[in-house]
C-alpha cells in the first residue's frame, strides 16, 4: 500500500511568514480578478448575441458566468478570511 504525504492547502511552508502568504494570495486574487474582468468584457456581448434565440444556450452561458463570478467571490472570501486569523 502506498503512503503519500499530506498535501493539505492549510500547511505552512517552513520559514514563511503569514503576511507573505497573505500577500501572495492577494496578488493571485488580483491577477485572477483582472483576467476574469477581461474575459467578461471581451466575450459577454458576443456570447449573448450568439445565443439570442436559444433559451437553453442562454441558460448555459448565464450559468457559466455565474460560476466564474462565484469562484472569484469564493477565492476573495477565503483570502480575506485567512488575513483575519
Amino acid at each position: 500500500m502506498h503512503h503519500y504525504a499530506s498535501a493539505s492547502p492549510n500547511q505552512e511552508v517552513e520559514g514563511e511568514s503569514p503576511s507573505s502568504h497573505f500577500q501572495r494570495r492577494l496578488a493571485i486574487c488580483s491577477v485572477q480578478t483582472v483576467v476574469n474582468a477581461i474575459i467578461v468584457v471581451r466575450f459577454a456581448g458576443t456570447l449573448y448575441r450568439a445565443t439570442t434565440h436559444h433559451a437553453l444556450q442562454q441558460v448555459g452561458v448565464t450559468l457559466l458566468f455565474a460560476a466564474l463570478l462565484g469562484s472569484l467571490a469564493r477565492m476573495w472570501f477565503l483570502t480575506l478570511k485567512s488575513r483575519a486569523r
